[in-house]
């Protein structure tokens, strides 16, 4: 079974996602913020798949982003964020599968989580 973590601050986003994930058969945690992340980061086993909000509260996801590189260097990372400005950062992209505009909806970014596998 894959392992996602959803980093979003949203509990309705996250819990769509979730629901989503759950029914094609992956095991989803979640975190709602910068610090349970770094939570996450010392006490759980790498995930096949991280969904990352940009805009989080305690540390943004582009600091994260660095943490969860080193930390998990396997880990495919999808950017699901409402801001898109950032999806033309070449050095954010670098560390990144994929960014998905949240006002695009969650279609392309499930569609890109089926290609994964």
């Amino acid at each position: 079974m894959k392992q996602v973590l959803i980093v979003e601050d949203n509990p309705d986003i996250r819990l769509l996602l979730r629901r989503r994930l759950e029914k094609i058969g992956m095991a989803v945690q979640g975190a709602e913020s910068g610090y349970a992340v770094l939570g996450y980061l010392r006490r759980a086993q790498e995930p096949d798949l991280v969904i990352l909000d940009l805009v989080l509260p305690e540390r943004s996801g582009v600091e994260l982003l660095c943490s969860l590189r080193a930390k998990w260097q396997n880990a495919k990372i999808f950017i699901f964020s409402g801001h898109e400005e950032y999806q033309e950062r070449e050095a954010l992209l670098e560390y990144v599968q994929g960014f998905f505009p949240k006002a695009r909806g969650f279609d392309d970014l499930m569609a890109a989580i089926m290609k994964l596998w």
